[in-house]
């Protein structure tokens, strides 16, 4: 048996595995772990996003979806700014009131947007309002305006809000640090022109857009269509 320390340095490389492409394998490994969390992130907000569109989608699927969810995220921000004036700041009574009434308000304007929503979609019925026309869904909102009690009585508290609002500047004079109160007061003026214009719109476009539609034309009783057989035109 050879005993050299050449030979015996050759059996220990032969029986040894190389240890670079290994190393190579776990570098190539930690440098994929990236990509793994981006997919398994990627999969998380897809979920999260189909849970949100799920819980929503009898809003955001139906007429006056982008009014209701508007409505709610503006109210949401006048909400917050005037509790937390009412919680900061220390004011007479007229002006504290201003906070308390505004955060009231939030809660009828956050309420009646979902209200006239469930009217509308109630009044369209089991079909789909993707499949009415523009003239069927504006003759159900019109109907609507005219007869629903709720809708008559939030078109005064909604132009009383629109006026108060606009009045309340000056209180906020006498008090220091108001200015989310300043921030709130001017976001519920600026609700009340651009719903009160965004109404007249969609209102004025469903009626537009159902002047052009044609017109349906219902077949005569057992499908038969009526008028004269093809022999009698030869």
């Amino acid at each position: 048996q050879d005993s050299t320390p050449s030979h015996s340095i050759a059996l220990a490389l032969a029986g040894s595995p190389p240890s670079c492409p290994s190393a190579m394998i776990y570098i190539c490994k930690a440098a994929c772990m990236p990509c793994k969390a981006c997919s398994t992130c990627s999969k998380s907000v897809n979920e999260c996003c189909a849970w949100v569109s799920n819980l929503f989608g009898h809003i955001t699927q139906n007429p006056l979806g982008g009014y209701v969810i508007g409505t709610w995220c503006a109210m949401g921000v006048v909400l917050v700014c005037m509790a937390y004036t009412a919680s900061k700041v220390t004011c007479d009574e007229p002006t504290m009131a201003v906070f308390y009434v505004d955060i009231g308000l939030t809660g009828v304007h956050s309420g009646f947007a979902y209200y006239i929503q469930r009217q509308l979609v109630y009044a369209l019925g089991d079909v789909p309002p993707n499949t009415m026309s523009h003239s069927e869904i504006a003759a159900k909102a019109r109907h609507i305006m005219l007869h629903d009690i709720g809708f008559c009585l939030y078109f005064f508290l909604f132009g009383a809000s629109f006026f108060y609002n606009c009045t309340v500047f000056d209180s906020f004079r006498n008090c220091e640090g108001t200015g989310p109160a300043w921030i709130a007061a001017a976001l519920m003026i600026f609700y009340g022109f651009g719903i009160f214009n965004y109404v007249i719109c969609w209102f004025a476009c469903q009626c537009c857009c159902g002047a052009f539609e044609p017109s349906k034309q219902q077949p005569a009783a057992g499908g038969v269509i009526m008028g004269a057989p093809a022999s009698a035109a030869r």
